[in-house]
């Protein structure tokens, strides 16, 4: 399921950011049906990095701005990291079963594609009505899955 301009949040960042991550699951998502264990682990690795990185910019992009649903929002991001904590776990502890394989072919990308059109389309829009600044840059380090 790729990214497509549909998904568009009009904010050049965000939608690389989005499109990236679309890419990187697509990736898993193949890997997982021909590649062995190692190979998935680093491809769904490479997954969780970018969208550690996705959700510490758009928090950054929220407390800045101020996003009314900025709560809300992180709520949202805390639910799914927790999930793709779960996803690792099984992934280590017992290789690509077919659990993994739903996640990474249908759960991961579902809500990835609901989370952008919905949340993501709502803080694009609030970005969209604040004057640039000069604002500091996000910090996309500040991000870890939940223990």
């Amino acid at each position: 399921m790729p990214w497509s301009s549909d998904l568009s949040v009009h904010h050049e960042k965000l939608d690389r950011q989005h499109a990236d991550l679309f890419r990187l699951l697509e990736q898993a998502a193949a890997v997982f049906e021909g590649g062995g264990k190692a190979a998935l682990v680093q491809a769904v690795d490479a997954f969780v990095h970018a969208m550690l990185e996705h959700t510490a910019t758009e928090e950054a992009l929220m407390e800045e701005s101020l996003f009314p649903e900025r709560g809300r929002h992180r709520a949202a991001h805390e639910v799914f990291l927790a999930d793709l904590q779960q996803l690792s776990a099984e992934l280590q502890q017992n290789g690509p079963t077919p659990l993994v394989g739903d996640w990474l072919r249908l759960r991961v990308p579902e809500w990835l594609r609901f989370h952008v059109a919905v949340n993501d389309a709502n803080l694009g829009a609030h970005l969209a009505q604040r004057p640039a600044s000069g604002r500091g840059a996000p910090r996309p380090d500040a991000r870890k899955l939940p223990s």
